[in-house]
């Protein structure tokens, strides 16, 4: 007898330890748990160890306590908005704790008085060994104990049956088993998730709704599980848990699993939900992203996701090779950074903000991205507004072409149509002045050979001399715009620069210029039209010397590599500044004073050279001189 009160008195001082474990754990698990999920029926477990505790009334405690935990985590939990499904499960919860709370304290409140109704009786039946007559008293007080006694098991029962319902009416399945996982409860759930009843379930091994590849190790799993101390787990950590159904299919089951001892006997308590739809859902979802994806890495037009500050969050591939930029280099950078100028940054910023306020919803522009080489190219974006679901812009998705080459090729036909009609202005103006030219050049030089007064002279000489410059400058614009075929053939350029060296010999020494020649010997010829390639030595030579007004050195190369031969031409002269590079090969542009330039040399240049399949570049720096540097394919 004292072993038994010894023993008593050590679970009276260990429930409580349990109760509030078990309670903590469910609380993580609740916390960690998704709302979907109904944990809160987790708390069922401590709440049914009260009543093992001398207070009665610590039963509604307890479901305060849980009830406050529960709803607390549903509140202040850091997730997305919560569905309806997940308030019915705690309100559901919340339902059962007091349920079984409320049962608990009766079914106490009935063993008190069935307690003190047996006392009453044994008082009795001392009192009729005392004093048979007060035998007829006693008889009257034990049927009113056995009456208390029987109102106190229907009074259980009822609480019995109500958690019965509310077990056999959950949404998810539930079962538990004995220590030797045997199946001792079976909700209707259970028996529509598995195709099997609970008469058929109850008293066989859980083993039976698991693949035979899963037994064994499920076995000892859950064993060492029920021996851990831990009262509740997600099941999936116990490894991969597949469900088998009574027609031999398998399915996905999403579980959480919790034990309780009840007078040295284990139970084990499983919840479990049939995830094979949410598993489809998910599988076709990553099939949507893997193929969105595999579109934007594709596909050849760029595209860009702004958030709502403009920061990127997406840059595809396409937009990698356009800029160089990775897509680490760039994300989370504000797009503008890499836009050229103040008034570009302004009209995307006015754009992009005009899109996110709704006034405009599928809009088109053009605008300069800078590279990570620091070149510049010409995108063409469309954009379009995305928003969430309650209509706000969320995101801007830009998709963009690059329109460099065709703006380029654009700019040429422009060019080529100016060319056309200019050679179509120069023949006509061939035919209108050319004749007259004649006549004015024929008649001054006859009255040259008739007058002897020197300014009459003088000014005949100016006469002739200006009509011979007009006609140089038609001479030059027929050239350019009815220029003659090439005729090529193997020509050494080494001998087109010192025939063209001599030709300014008298010129350099005059405006006082210093000449380094570094010619390679060994340079093989080119197949070139002779006449053509002195034409482009001596324009080059030219206006070299012309941009050394003080003196300067003019620096000539000859090199070749493996394709090609190259020619340089260098001075130490003014330079060209920067704005002006581009157009220096656009015609009638020169930067010569009024009357010194047609503006057609370096054209012509540029044609010859492009006929001849070869290139021509410039390099140039205000102050510091300019370089030109012409390569031409060498003969095979």
């Amino acid at each position: 007898m004292d072993r038994m009160k010894e023993l008593s008195r050590r679970i009276m001082r260990v429930v409580p330890v349990m109760v509030a474990a078990i309670t903590i754990a469910v609380l993580l698990i609740d916390a960690w748990a998704p709302l979907e999920l109904a944990t809160s029926m987790l708390y069922v477990l401590p709440l049914l160890l009260t009543f093992v505790l001398p207070n009665r009334s610590l039963s509604f405690v307890y479901a305060a306590l849980a009830t406050a935990c529960m709803w607390a985590v549903f509140l202040l939990k850091p997730t997305v908005e919560a569905s309806p499904y997940a308030l019915v499960n705690r309100v559901l919860g919340t339902v059962v704790l007091w349920v079984i709370a409320t049962g608990l304290v009766r079914y106490r409140r009935a063993q008190d008085e069935l307690k003190s109704e047996r006392v009453e009786r044994a008082h009795a039946e001392g009192l009729m060994i005392e004093a048979r007559e007060a035998r007829s008293l006693a008889h009257e007080a034990e049927q009113g104990a056995k009456a208390g006694q029987r109102v106190a098991e229907k009074k259980l029962l009822v609480s019995q049956l109500r958690l019965d319902s509310i077990i056999h009416s959950a949404m998810d399945a539930i079962i538990t088993t004995d220590q030797e996982q045997n199946v001792i409860l079976f909700n209707r759930a259970a028996e529509q998730m598995f195709g099997c009843t609970a008469e058929e379930a109850v008293g066989r091994p859980l083993d039976r709704f698991l693949p035979a590849r899963f037994r064994e190790a499920h076995r000892q799993q859950v064993q060492a599980f029920g021996q851990s101390n831990v009262t509740s787990r997600k099941m999936g950590k116990l490894g991969t848990v597949v469900g088998l159904r009574s027609t031999g299919e398998e399915f996905p089951i999403e579980a959480a699993i919790s034990h309780v001892s009840i007078e040295g006997t284990r139970y084990y308590t499983v919840i479990l939900r049939d995830i094979t739809e949410h598993q489809r859902v998910l599988e076709e979802l990553r099939r949507q992203h893997a193929f969105i994806e595999a579109v934007l890495e594709t596909v050849a037009a760029l595209v860009v996701v702004l958030d709502r500050e403009g920061r990127i969050l997406r840059f595809n591939r396409a937009c990698e090779q356009a800029t160089g930029y990775s897509s680490e280099e760039v994300r989370g950078r504000v797009v503008w950074d890499f836009l050229v100028g103040p008034k570009e940054v302004a009209s995307v910023k006015s754009v992009f903000g005009r899109l996110l306020a709704g006034e405009l919803h599928h809009h088109e522009h053009e605008h300069d991205w800078v590279g990570k080489d620091g070149r510049r190219r010409r995108i063409a974006w469309a954009n379009t507004v995305m928003t969430d679901a309650e209509g706000r812009a969320d995101c801007v998705v830009a998709t963009g072409i690059d329109v460099t080459e065709l703006k380029q090729i654009q700019e040429q036909l422009r060019r080529t149509e100016r060319i056309a009609e200019l050679g179509t202005l120069a023949s006509g103006m061939a035919h209108e002045i050319g004749t007259p030219m004649n006549v004015i050049l024929g008649r001054a030089e006859y009255m040259m050979d008739r007058v002897s007064d020197e300014s009459i002279r003088k000014g005949l000489k100016t006469i002739i001399a200006q009509v011979e410059r007009i006609t140089r400058v038609m001479n030059q614009l027929l050239a350019f715009a009815r220029r003659k075929p090439p005729e090529r053939r193997l020509l050494s350029l080494k001998d087109i620069i010192e025939d063209g060296m001599e030709l300014f010999r008298e010129r350099l020494d005059r405006n006082r210029v210093t000449v380094e020649l570094t010619v390679d010997d060994r340079c093989p010829s080119v197949m070139a039209d002779a006449d053509q390639m002195s034409q482009v030595f001596i324009n080059l030579v030219a206006n070299a010397i012309h941009a050394m007004p003080q003196g300067g050195t003019l620096r000539v190369g000859l090199t070749q590599d493996q394709n090609a031969v190259t020619l340089t031409v260098s001075d130490t002269g003014h330079g060209i500044p920067r704005e002006v590079l581009p157009k220096i090969f656009d015609p009638f542009f020169t930067t010569k004073e009024f009357g010194k330039g047609t503006g057609l040399g370096l054209t012509v240049v540029k044609g010859i050279i492009e006929e001849h399949r070869g290139t021509i570049t410039v390099e140039s720096e205000e102050g510091k001189g300019t370089t030109f540097t012409v390569s031409l394919p060498k003969s095979l």
